[in-house]
């Protein structure tokens, strides 16, 4: 399996909402529903995406950062806006194995 997808793993498993903070100081809201599917990513005021199984969050989170990264034009965007710092947020909230 995929490093990224059993990452988004404790992300689906979640019920905490977090705040990722993108380079040019907008908010990204990840909101898991709780069923281990579904989860809802808010970016500023304007834009909301419903997402079902890990790899359409992956997918949708990946492109926001991207966009975001692409419109700044800055090479510090690039590493600010990085999936591995969003999926971090859910570090230690997914089952452990024995």
């Amino acid at each position: 399996m995929n490093y990224k997808l059993r990452l988004v793993l404790n992300v689906l498993k979640s019920k905490d909402e977090k705040v990722f903070i993108l380079y040019d100081g907008q908010k990204m809201l990840v909101s898991p529903v709780g069923d281990g599917k579904t989860v809802n990513i808010s970016v500023g005021s304007e834009e909301t995406y419903k997402t079902k199984g890990a790899e359409a969050f992956l997918k949708r989170a990946e492109k926001i950062l991207k966009q975001q990264a692409d419109a700044a034009h800055d090479e510090l965007a690039q590493n600010q806006n990085d999936i591995f710092k969003v999926l971090a947020l859910y570090e230690g909230t997914g089952s452990r194995r024995r």
